[in-house]
């Protein structure tokens, strides 16, 4: 049976949101909720008008936020929307942009989905790590396919490291692809579409495994944060994620793929003084030590141009 009154954090689990998200819908009023006594809680009948009124596609693939018009033609001077891969770096993001009166509104649906959701003008950005299977090289060669004839600028969020999560000292060994697609180990996976699970299938491709003989690899969720929880409660030996979740929890982390996490950004909003102070925050130092700080992360390009592709 589904609980009468959800909190935030809930809303944002069911919505495949950023609690910060949640918060600012509740703040703006476009999300009805109520405090009982110092917490707020939302009504499941309100949120499921919410969603009805809104008739979202998917909840992973569309925001339920972005309208249905192109955004670039009508965007709002203090939001910036955001889908794209799951990371904290974007939390930091939303509250330090905060601080300077943007609000960014971010729907963690996936690197391929956020590219998609940004070409079709539903969302001001993206942010994606996607590995080209045959080069090695990460997410230009997306970029290109899916936005041949849109001018976009492609800027570093940040480096980091993907690998193993595993429970405190590592008690399975798991420390290499062969062991992790053995068979022998309850994995996690995360959604069709993530850079993670890109990462992963590649190698499960490259290995010449069954998905099948991976036990645990139908096991979906949507968020680095779900995998890590999901190992810490011993419903999986191991999954695929980044190092900066590990932090403070009592697991361990095997490094194996170094990745480079980009935002891509159409062109002509860069003008846009809600995106100046954006690149601007990218570059101040609080923020590369804020996410240096969350471990696993290399801020050295962070704020920098990748590319822009026209």
């Amino acid at each position: 049976m589904r609980h009468a009154y959800l909190t935030p954090e809930e809303v944002a689990e069911e919505l495949k949101l950023s609690r910060y998200t949640v918060y600012e819908m509740i703040k703006r009023g476009d999300l009805p909720a109520c405090k009982i006594g110092r917490a707020l809680r939302i009504s499941r009948p309100d949120l499921d008008a919410f969603l009805h009124g809104h008739s979202p596609r998917d909840a992973q693939a569309a925001p339920p936020f972005a309208p249905a018009a192109d955004r670039r033609n009508s965007p709002r001077t203090n939001d910036i929307y955001f889908a794209g891969s799951h990371d904290p770096a974007i939390d930091l993001l939303t509250r330090m942009l905060a601080n300077r009166g943007i609000t960014l509104l971010p729907a963690f649906s996936g690197s391929l989905d956020g590219l998609i959701e940004l070409y079709k003008g539903r969302v001001d950005m993206a942010g994606c790590h996607l590995l080209d299977r045959s080069t090695g090289a990460y997410n230009l060669s997306y970029i290109r396919c899916l936005m041949p004839h849109e001018g976009v600028a492609v800027i570093n969020l940040a480096g980091r490291w993907q690998g193993f999560i595993v429970p405190k000292h590592n008690p399975r060994m798991i420390t290499c692809w062969e062991e992790f697609f053995s068979g022998r180990h309850r994995i996690v996976n995360r959604q069709r579409g993530s850079g993670t699970r890109v990462l992963l299938d590649f190698h499960l491709q490259q290995l010449g495994v069954s998905p099948a003989s991976v036990p645990g690899y139908d096991h979906e969720v949507t968020t680095h944060c779900a995998a890590a929880s999901a190992v810490l409660r011993k419903e999986a030996d191991v999954a695929l994620g980044i190092e900066s979740v590990v932090r403070g929890l009592p697991l361990d982390f095997f490094p194996v793929q170094e990745e480079r996490y980009d935002l891509v950004i159409p062109a002509p909003l860069l003008r846009q003084e809600r995106f100046q102070i954006l690149l601007e925050v990218l570059r101040d130092s609080p923020f590369k030590q804020a996410v240096a700080a969350q471990g696993g992360c290399d801020v050295s390009r962070t704020g920098q141009t990748i590319d822009r592709l026209f």
